[in-house]
């Protein structure tokens, strides 16, 4: 949670007595940064270690999905399951999150996208703006992700796939924390997910939350498809912290 000095209290609670405030929640992979490969290795490897078979994960297998839902759709495919399966689960994230920490940090793939860091630090100055993280990775992986790029203590609150590997559940997670932590709260329409994929928009949507697609790889096509999905908005990259302002009718 952010420091706030006594009079950003005082302000903060002008806003929320006027109804004027908003809530922006934030997928990380694919949104905030680009971890490059090093978690789907580590998924291959670590299963592999685990099962003793070789099994495959491209892309399309994990972007906008939980990583429980990830690990167990690889074994699944595999063809592991029963008691090797439930054993793989309970053995897997132990070693994913050691490997993980030792290994991101000088792993040279990744990168924060240029525009995140300036956005996130204006809109977490905006008295009336609480932000917070909704995604697919576990607790403990999403902080390894962002730590090297010191944005992670910019969201006061999250919902993780440790808290429910079903995404479509975080979003409520997420906006019952920040109700409990800042004491406010706040209507459907005060609520804003921001992502890269379908599925993103779809716990938005499910949750008759608001949607903003961030569609950094495909352009147009991705733009259409975040669309389609049922996003409210769709950009190419962040849109400047004016243009969430705007979105969320605070300007």
């Amino acid at each position: 949670m952010r420091f706030e000095p006594e009079s950003h209290s005082y302000l903060r609670k002008f806003y929320e007595l006027n109804g004027s405030k908003a809530l922006f929640l934030f997928d990380i992979d694919g949104t905030l940064i680009s971890p490059g490969k090093i978690a789907r290795k580590l998924f291959i490897e670590i299963t592999t270690e685990l099962t003793g078979r070789k099994i495959s994960l491209e892309f399309k297998h994990v972007a906008g999905f939980t990583d429980p839902l990830i690990l167990k759709e690889m074994l699944q495919r595999a063809g592991v399951n029963g008691e090797e399966m439930d054993e793989t689960l309970v053995n897997f994230f132990p070693i994913y999150y050691k490997r993980l920490k030792e290994r991101y940090i000088n792993a040279t793939e990744k990168k924060m996208f240029d525009e995140v860091k300036d956005i996130i630090y204006e809109l977490s100055v905006k008295k009336n703006i609480y932000l917070g993280l909704v995604t697919g990775n576990m607790k403990r992986s999403a902080m390894i992700k962002l730590s090297p790029f010191g944005i992670e203590n910019y969201f006061g609150i999250g919902a993780f796939a440790s808290d429910d590997p079903d995404r479509n559940r975080l979003p409520p997670i997420a906006v019952s924390r920040a109700e409990s932590i800042w004491n406010v709260k706040f209507d459907n329409d005060e609520v804003f997910v921001v992502g890269d994929t379908i599925h993103d928009v779809h716990c938005a949507v499910v949750n008759d939350y608001r949607a903003i697609g961030i569609a950094r790889r495909d352009g147009d096509n991705e733009k259409s498809i975040l669309r389609s999905a049922g996003a409210d908005w769709v950009f190419e990259t962040l849109p400047r912290s004016s243009e969430f302002m705007s979105i969320a009718n605070l300007n």
